[in-house]
This record gives structure tokens, sequence and C-alpha cells, in this order.
């Protein structure tokens, strides 16, 4: 019992501070990229997206065990409807969540191998090697679960004699999850941009406006070398709620 506890909130944890990482490091590069654009702008916004996914994961599961543990006290649901939420509740946030990270987590993941190989460096290599990792990680677990967790939400739909309630307080609690990690990778992003001017940075102190347009752009470094261009992996549906 304290094993799963353990790894459960390690997993919490490793996942919020990788999210944590990838929205400040987004917005390191946030207004720059805007006015970048091209491959720059393309890896922000899947950074952004990334940390909101992040996030999402991890408040999800919070939510999870939060039910998991007042629904016995409340008394409003039975130890079978509480069983049904909890799987639908998994299934969403598995489906929205593993859809939203692996076309992102190509972009990421391409672009630390690039970076690697332009800089070989300790740390390029390991943010290389870690989303490697992830991104196998996360394919294999998709192919294993994400039809059969599309086959739960569609049984759950279809069968909403009785559950329908249930169904849209699962719903209900997966957008409150998606919330929560969208203000919160866009409150850390935001505080990061309004801290951080990459281009003043880049040019010795000098602001952008002393340049003419164009001639800063390739100064800019590549925002994939830093250390928030790795990815958390997803957990399997099946570790919450019953099966």
């Amino acid at each position: 019992m304290v094993f799963p506890i353990l790894f459960t909130g390690i997993m919490l944890a490793v996942n919020f501070g990788i999210s944590w990482f990838n929205a400040r490091n987004v917005g390191r590069i946030w207004s720059e990229s805007k006015q970048i654009g091209g491959g720059t702008r393309v890896l922000a916004v899947s950074g952004y997206i990334m940390a909101i996914a992040g996030f999402t994961m991890v408040y999800s599961v919070l939510l999870m065990i939060l039910i998991s543990l007042v629904a016995p006290v409340l008394g409003y649901l039975s130890p079978a409807d509480a069983d049904f939420l909890l799987q639908l509740v998994s299934d969403l946030s598995y489906v929205l969540i593993i859809l939203a990270i692996i076309p992102t987590g190509i972009i990421i993941w391409i672009n630390s191998l690039i970076s690697f190989w332009k800089r070989k460096s300790l740390m390029n290599g390991g943010i290389a090697a870690w989303n490697t990792f992830a991104m196998a990680s996360n394919v294999i677990s998709a192919s294993r679960n994400l039809p059969s967790a599309i086959g739960r939400i569609a049984g759950s739909m279809k069968n909403q004699r009785g559950n329908g309630a249930i169904v849209l307080l699962a719903v209900i609690i997966v957008l409150c999850a998606i919330l929560g990690g969208f203000f919160t990778a866009s409150a850390i992003m935001h505080r990061a941009d309004k801290k951080y001017d990459l281009f003043t940075k880049v040019n010795g102190g000098r602001p952008m406006a002393d340049y003419g347009t164009g001639s800063v752009y390739s100064n800019v470094p590549d925002p994939g070398s830093g250390s928030g261009s790795g990815y958390s992996n997803v957990p399997d549906p099946r570790r919450y709620g019953s099966r």
C-alpha cells in the first residue's frame, strides 16, 4: 500500500517539475518567438501545450485521489458508481493528454536531437536521451491503451441510462483539470516572459530597438537547447479507477 502511494507522489512531483520547467523556458522565448516566427514559434507553442498537458495530468490524478477519498465519506456515490466515475475521468484525461503530447512531443524530440547534433554537450545529450525515452514510452503506451480507453469512453456514452449525471460529473472534473493546467502553465510562462529578455541577453545588454529588423535573429539561441525541452510520461489509465 505504501509503495503505490509513494510511486504516485514521486510521479506527480516529477511531472509537475518538468511541466514547470517547460512553461518557464517557453516563457523565456515567448514574445521573441512571435517576432522570429517559423520553427522557433512552433517549438514555443509545442512546449506551451506540453506544459499544459503535464499540469493537466497532475491535476486530474489529484482530483481522482480526492474523489476516491471523499466519495465514501459523503455517501452520494455507491462504490460501483465511484469506480465508474474514476475510470471515466482516467480515460478521458488519458485520451486528451496523449493526443496533445504525441504530436508536440515529436516536434520537441526532433529539436532536441538536432540541438545535440549541432552542440554536443552533456546537457544536450541528457535532454535528447530523456526525450527519446519519453517519446518511445508515450507512443508504446498510446498503442497499448488508447484504443481500449476510447472504447470504454464510447461505451459509457452509449450506456448513459442511469449514469448521465456521473458522465457529466466526469466531464466537469476533466475540464477543471484542463483549466487548472492552462492557468498554471500560463501564469508561469507569462511571468518568465516578463522577467527574461532574450534579445537583450543575446546581444550584450543592448535592447532590441538598437538593431535593424532581422539582424538580431541569427544570434538567438535554439530554445530546444535549454533544460525545458523534456516532457513527461503519461501514466497508464489503468492505474486509476477500476478495470
